[in-house]
């Protein structure tokens, strides 16, 4: 089975190299300052193999930028031109390739990615992530990717206001080390779910090796659409005390999610692009 590989993580390597991150914008307060930055890790994920690049969108929402002190208007109006600034950036590194590389538009969860309990419903969320959807869909970008997704509601409501655009759209959770959603939902139930709704692909990513393999083979068992992955490479509890798992465990890990049926593998926190060059080169051997 011919493997699609993803990218890999955006803030671990920026913070790699130099920049501070901190809520609730994170990896968005380097749009402006160093776009060069931006570039040159689209650029070593594609020179690494990567076959789908992640636009630097995770946290340049609307609904962020007000948490971050901006009133509505201006926030809309920010989280607009922060978007169209990652797109832009991230179709001006694959046309600068020259490679046939697509360009997964990246939305969140509305609240921060480890906080579900802070989801206001889908009918408070709605017109923040409606104007994220409209600054996503552009004809830049290839796929509507809604990850580290939380919470089963969520995740329906977003993927329904999704599936109104003319693109792909995938749905990746966060999970629990049982291998459910991050809050507890069923993941098996919500992946049926999203498949009847029309998702074009359904994974896992910010999440354990264990956790991820878990669930996808859960999820195999269930769903006939593809399947995506993109783990974390580091392991254990505060910043200083993590560890990096090598780009060879890795690819081991990779080999044995392919054995299961999962078309399209790349990783998540911790990694980088040695982790995308190191399955390329096992895929190619």
């Amino acid at each position: 089975m011919s493997t699609i590989l993803l990218d890999s993580a955006m803030g671990t390597r920026l913070e790699e190299l130099g920049h501070k991150l901190s809520a609730p914008l994170w990896s968005a307060t380097v749009l402006q300052s160093a776009p060069d930055d931006i570039m040159q890790i689209h650029k070593e994920n594609i020179e690494a193999g990567a076959q789908v690049i992640t636009t630097n969108t995770f946290r340049t929402t609307p609904y962020s930028l007000h948490q971050a002190g901006l009133s509505g208007v201006d926030a809309h109006t920010r989280a607009r031109a922060l978007t169209l600034l990652a797109i832009r950036l991230a179709w001006k590194t694959v046309k600068e390739s020259g490679k046939d590389v697509k360009i997964a538009a990246a939305i969140a969860p509305l609240a921060d990615s480890l906080s579900p309990e802070d989801f206001p419903g889908n009918i408070v969320s709605r017109p923040w992530h409606d104007a994220q959807l409209d600054n996503l869909a552009h004809n830049s970008t290839d796929i509507l990717l809604l990850e580290t997704m939380n919470s089963a509601r969520e995740a329906k409501g977003l993927t329904e206001l999704a599936l109104r655009y003319e693109k792909p759209v995938w749905v990746s959770f966060s999970l629990n080390p049982d291998g459910q959603i991050f809050n507890g939902d069923d993941l098996v139930s919500t992946a049926v779910y999203l498949e009847k709704k029309g998702a074009s692909a359904i994974g896992v990513n910010c999440s354990s090796f264990e956790a991820s393999l878990k669930a996808l083979k859960a999820m195999r068992e269930v769903v006939s659409i593809p399947l995506l992955a993109y783990p974390n490479v580091e392991h254990g509890g505060t910043k200083k005390k993590k560890t990096k798992l090598s780009p060879e465990k890795f690819v081991a890990w990779a080999e044995a999610v392919k054995e299961i049926g999962v078309e399209f593998i790349g990783a998540c926190c911790g990694s980088d692009h040695t982790h995308i060059k190191a399955l390329a080169d096992h895929n190619n051997s």
